[in-house]
């Protein structure tokens, strides 16, 4: 049994799963600001392609 004000697991690991994509697109959007040369344009399909990941989640939640 869960302790009181736990998350059901299902939830928690969503959670933990967006956290890690966020960071993932944090280091990206670092990436991009930086004198770096990166192709800006791949880095945004990337980041396109995490948020509708995240959206996939959370609707699953």
């Amino acid at each position: 049994m869960p302790e009181e004000g736990a998350l059901p697991q299902e939830i928690q690991d969503g959670l933990d799963e967006i956290d890690r994509i966020l960071h993932q697109m944090l280091l990206l959007a670092e990436l991009s600001a930086s004198d770096s040369p990166v192709d800006r344009e791949r880095l945004q399909q990337v980041l396109d392609h995490l948020r509708r990941k995240i959206d996939r989640i959370a609707d699953a939640l």
